[in-house]
């Protein structure tokens, strides 16, 4: 071989070659897919991983204490100092024995205050979790998971105020009771999360919502007795039995401070418990595909 081509084919053997372009991935669309095959696979997903859950939902509610000195502990504090004022306020107003009156009061708080807690921290559910879920492969729902999650360790730490209110003044809620507190309980976080799935993707596309969402719920607590008795209401008591969230109310208050009208709260509440599900999944289903374009 001369000396020139072989020399030339050393050059090209030793010039760099141009690495290959790598081809980016494409989102392709399938439309034939169900919604609600969608919202069905992203609620088995979700569910799929309880460690998730757990990791999520506990660091957001440590979160909130961070760097504080008693942290979870001030939701009993607070909740304690409500209680305390409203019975002695309210007592001496409505005339009514602090010994019949406060347990009254602080169920009624506690109960009504995790419920509250639901409708306030669902409204803002997909919002807050909307940073992550865009950037990370994470199931939706698990965010209204978070919400639940986060409610419900608030109202672990309003039992020791709760416990203490029921059992000095001389009550004693046997095991039945107990049992069909939980029960209630049970049916307010199993509606509570079907409700976040509505009420969290309203306010995902309506920014104000859970604005709403707030002002109403500090009307729905002076119209709800939770510190108050309805046959103060006198012939207008019978309103109060249309007000669902005084059913809510009264299907864990009811059993623990004996109410009246327990069976029929839990009538109600187990009829909310039924379409609340087929509402929240008919609502997550249709639009949960489009939460990325709403934030």
């Amino acid at each position: 071989m001369p000396d020139d081509v072989s020399n030339m084919v050393d050059l090209q053997s030793t010039k760099p070659q141009k690495p290959k372009r790598k081809r980016t991935p494409v989102y392709t669309f399938n439309a034939s897919k169900s919604r609600f095959s969608y919202a069905l696979k992203d609620l088995g997903k979700a569910i799929s991983n309880p460690l998730l859950l757990f990791i999520i939902t506990k660091r957001a509610f440590a979160g909130r204490y961070e760097n504080t000195i008693l942290g979870p502990f001030w939701i009993a504090v607070s909740t304690g100092m409500t209680i305390g004022g409203l019975a002695l306020l309210y007592g001496k107003i409505f005339g009514v024995p602090l010994v019949e009156y406060l347990p009254y009061v602080a169920a009624g708080i506690t109960v009504f205050g995790l419920v509250s807690s639901i409708f306030n921290s669902g409204a803002n559910a997909f919002a807050t979790g909307a940073g992550t879920f865009n950037q990370v492969p994470i199931a939706k729902s698990v965010f209204a998971f978070r919400g639940i999650g986060t409610c419900f360790l608030q109202f672990i730490y309003k039992l020791p105020v709760l416990i203490p209110a029921i059992l000095l003044v001389g009550l004693r809620p046997s095991w039945q009771d107990v049992l069909l507190a939980l029960g209630g309980l049970g049916l307010i976080l199993w509606t509570g999360f079907w409700a976040v799935l509505i009420l969290g993707t309203i306010g995902l596309r309506f920014k104000d919502f859970a604005q709403l969402i707030a002002a109403v719920m500090s009307a729905v607590f002076f119209f709800t007795p939770v510190f108050w008795h309805a046959e103060r209401l006198q012939e207008y008591a019978f309103i109060v039995q249309y007000n669902p969230f005084f059913h809510f109310l009264n299907i864990m208050r009811g059993p623990l401070i004996h109410e009246p009208g327990v069976m029929h709260s839990f009538m109600w509440a187990g009829g909310f418990a039924i379409v609340t599900p087929f509402l929240g999944f008919l609502t997550f289903g249709f639009f949960a595909r489009r939460f990325s374009y709403w934030t």
